[in-house]
């Protein structure tokens, strides 16, 4: 089992948020730390984000003060530090702003702290069988420490096991309201994966199932997922096979860059009609966010639409898709794990792709959804009131 450990930055240290020298020098402030790094913030920026009563906190929706209400004249008068505060004086109105130094190194605008403060991922392939990490669902109930291992793990590796989960059903929604809200879909807020005969979703089938992402035709992907084990096949059958789609990326943009970069703008349209559900989406499998790293990955051979391409485009996407669809196969990328009765997977659903062998037992998995907004703000707030953590990405 892997140990878990923050993967992001923790508190500043006493040397991080002492300051040595203030240097206000007309248009921005520089402020040396005694463990040796310079911020540099512009005096904009630090008018704009003052938070005392008249001005308004940005955090709590309450700002009061506004751009066009600033002076031209953005210079500072005074530029001092006591006890942890540093106290700004502005030159056109006498206006004075304090800012906690923890919090001022926190939002460090240079390079190495911006870089510091990003999401950073742990990939993952097979060697992960055997190490995937765990918590004590019992224990995170009453114990923070514990839950926040859940989160980081999450957070670092995509997935979690919880251990000891009582094997009921009343139990399921107590796991996903420890990771967050449950996102109801037109599943209703609890799906129920059982074996039955004629069903019309193949995942009621006791068949094995390729690694795919869920509800890729939707615009907002359902966003933490968790399968709860109320029954095992008998048979040892139906083991969850997880693969790390930033992973599958990785090896796409290394063997084939330009399939990557095809994969990363093209949109691929994911369907769902059936009954009364008309879903549909279109966005590119490797979608990234400002600083170009990897933020959702979307792959699903079962549910993906007839492209709707440029003629030009038709051929290279479907050569790029099948590279990527052989590599998401490929056993070298799969992590198995059967899932005992009382044991849950939480996973990252715009990240970790699941499947699953075949089975002839008489299996009983429970899959719920939770709202990955709330995920990552309980995240924070944990880490904030364990660890101290302040502006985490």
């Amino acid at each position: 089992m892997i140990s878990i450990s923050a993967s992001t930055p923790t508190h500043a240290t006493a040397a991080r948020a002492t300051v040595r020298t203030l240097a206000p020098n007309g248009t921005s402030l520089a402020i040396e730390w005694e463990d040796g790094h310079t911020s540099t913030f512009h005096n904009i920026w630090l008018r704009d984000n003052c938070s005392c009563d008249s001005c308004g906190d940005h955090s709590g929706g309450a700002r009061f003060y506004e751009l066009n209400m600033m002076s031209d004249d953005l210079s500072l008068s005074t530029a001092t530090v006591a006890d942890g505060l540093i106290q700004l004086t502005w030159n056109s109105d006498g206006h004075v702003t304090h800012y906690d130094t923890d919090w001022l190194r926190s939002h460090c605008l240079s390079a190495t702290e911006r870089t510091s403060r990003r999401h950073q991922p742990i990939l993952w392939d097979n060697s992960l069988e055997g190490n995937v990490p765990e918590v004590d669902y019992m224990l995170a109930q009453t114990d923070d420490a514990e839950k926040l291992k859940m989160f980081d793990a999450v957070r670092t590796y995509g997935i979690c096991l919880l251990r000891n989960v009582p094997a009921t059903k009343e139990e399921t929604k107590k796991v996903a309201e420890m990771v967050g809200h449950i996102r109801e879909t037109h599943y209703g807020d609890i799906f129920e994966i059982i074996s039955t005969p004629n069903p019309t979703l193949v995942a009621n089938q006791p068949v094995p199932l390729r690694p795919h992402t869920d509800e890729n035709w939707r615009n907002t992907l359902v966003g933490i997922m968790i399968f709860h084990t109320i029954r095992a096949s008998e048979d040892g059958g139906g083991a969850s096979v997880m693969t790390d789609g930033f992973k599958l990326a990785e090896e796409l943009k290394r063997i084939d860059p330009d399939a990557y970069d095809l994969l990363s703008k093209v949109p691929i349209p994911h369907r769902r009609f059936i009954h009364d559900v008309g879903l549909r989406a279109e966005t590119p499998v490797i979608q990234h966010d400002y600083f170009g790293n990897i933020s959702e990955f979307r792959l699903n051979e079962r549910t993906m639409g007839p492209l709707d391409l440029p003629h030009d485009l038709i051929e290279p996407t479907y050569a790029a898709l099948k590279k990527l669809y052989d590599i998401s196969y490929d056993p070298q990328f799969h992590m198995t794990h059967l899932l005992g009765s009382g044991e849950a997977l939480v996973f990252d659903n715009a990240r970790v792709l699941h499947a699953r062998t075949g089975f002839n037992g008489n299996r009983h998995v429970r899959l719920t959804h939770v709202d990955v907004d709330e995920f990552h703000s309980r995240w924070r707030q944990l880490r904030r009131r364990l660890n101290g953590d302040i502006n985490l990405i």
